[in-house]
Order: structure tokens, then C-alpha cells, then sequence
């Protein structure tokens, strides 16, 4: 996962964000189910987001006076996008990520996240580009290589893009697994029809940014 500067500090969202694939694989992709997946800034901002909802819901008060207070504050913009990441506001999430962002550039983690709600919000070329500003920042950041593909397979319906961004990851990372635990390589000879790997009926790691679904 990405590392990221005093400015961009370390971290990884491993909040369930509630929407996944299943994949049942005999040289076709066969079945779509709930999972969960990750996203990348918890940890990073003014604090670290509560994960009940009334706590959230009091916390969004508080940063949301704290930026109006100081709008320069970069990490309570950043907490602020996480709180709307993970009370299913995207759209917010997205405004308070772009703040964070017109202040200090360039965060792999941030971009990440905002390109899960750009494709929460059906913004999926939006999306895409999150993702691939991520990866110019960061080639090793493995979850903006994972959304790539699957924004590019299961909403663009693009499967050579998206084997092609797993072959990628699995290139920074020979041992990258799903969210199953499952190696991509396994999922990737699968796709391609290479040779029969061990990676059918298992979870990929498929972040959609709207919890509450």
C-alpha cells in the first residue's frame, strides 16, 4: 500500500466498503456478489474516524466547523472526506478530498479513495483518472492498480484493460492476493485461459463507495 509524506501520512482504509464480485471462472466470468474491500486514508487526517454512526455523524460536525474555521487545514479536510467516504456520501467525499488536494497535491491515498467515489457516483472515466494520477505518484500503490481493473471490467466492460492493470499489479507485486486472500496471478491464468488456477468462486477486492448499499 502507498506511504505517503508528514504531509501525506501512512495509511490504509481496511473499512468494509460492502459491495464486491464473486468470480466463478471456467474461462468466463460467471457470477456477481457482495464482498468487501478496502480503501486507502484511514489513519491519515485529524483523527481517526469513529465507525458508529451517530459518532460520525457528531465528528462530521466537527471538522466540517473546523475547515470553515481554517479551510488550509489539509488533514481535517482529509478526515472530513473519510467520515463522507464512510457514511455513503460521495459526492461530499469528493469536494472534501478535492480541498484536501488543492492544498497538498499529489496524495496517492487520497486520489484512491476519491476515485472510489467518483465510481460510486457512475463516474467511472472520473474514476479511472483518480486512480492513474494515484499510480503516477505512486507505481507500487497496489489498491489504485486493483480499482483500475475493476472499474475497467465490471462497470466499462473492459477485460483486456483490466487484465492487463492486474498484470500490472501483479508485476509490483508478484504475491498481490484479493480480498479473499487469493493470488491475482491465479485470477489472471484464469482470465487468460492459461492454465486452471485456484481462484474461482473467490472475492476480488472490487471497491464501490457507497457503504450504505
Amino acid at each position: 500500500m502507498a506511504k505517503s509524506s508528514a504531509k501525506q501520512q501512512v495509511g490504509k482504509k481496511n473499512n468494509a466498503l460492502v459491495y464486491g464480485i464473486v468470480i466463478l471462472m471456467a474461462g468466463a466470468l460467471i457470477g456477481v456478489a457482495f464482498s468487501t474491500a478496502f480503501h486507502s486514508t484511514k489513519g491519515q487526517g485529524s483523527a481517526p474516524v469513529q465507525s458508529q454512526g451517530n459518532d460520525m455523524l457528531g465528528q462530521i460536525k466537527i471538522y466540517s466547523d473546523r475547515v470553515a474555521l481554517n479551510p488550509q487545514d489539509v488533514n481535517a479536510w482529509i478526515t472530513l472526506g473519510n467520515l463522507y467516504f464512510d457514511t455513503g456520501q460521495p459526492a461530499k467525499s469528493v469536494e472534501a478530498y478535492s480541498r484536501s488536494l488543492e492544498i497538498s497535491p499529489g496524495n496517492p491515498n487520497v486520489l484512491t479513495d476519491m476515485g472510489v467515489m467518483h465510481r460510486s457516483l457512475g463516474e467511472f472515466q472520473k474514476a479511472l483518472d483518480a486512480f492513474a494520477k494515484a499510480i503516477a505518484v505512486d507505481p507500487g500503490h497496489e489498491t489504485a492498480r486493483m480499482n483500475t481493473g475493476i472499474v475497467l471490467l465490471y462497470d466499462l466492460g473492459d477485460k483486456e484493460g483490466a487484465i492487463a492493470a492486474w498484470q500490472d499489479l501483479v508485476r509490483v507485486n508478484p504475491r498481490a492476493v484479493n480480498a479473499n486472500g487469493t493470488p491475482i496471478a491465479d485470477i489472471l491464468r484464469e482470465m487468460t485461459g492459461q492454465a486452471p488456477g485456484t481462484g474461482g468462486g473467490q472475492k476480488l477486492l472490487a471497491p464501490l463507495g457507497n457503504p450504505a448499499n
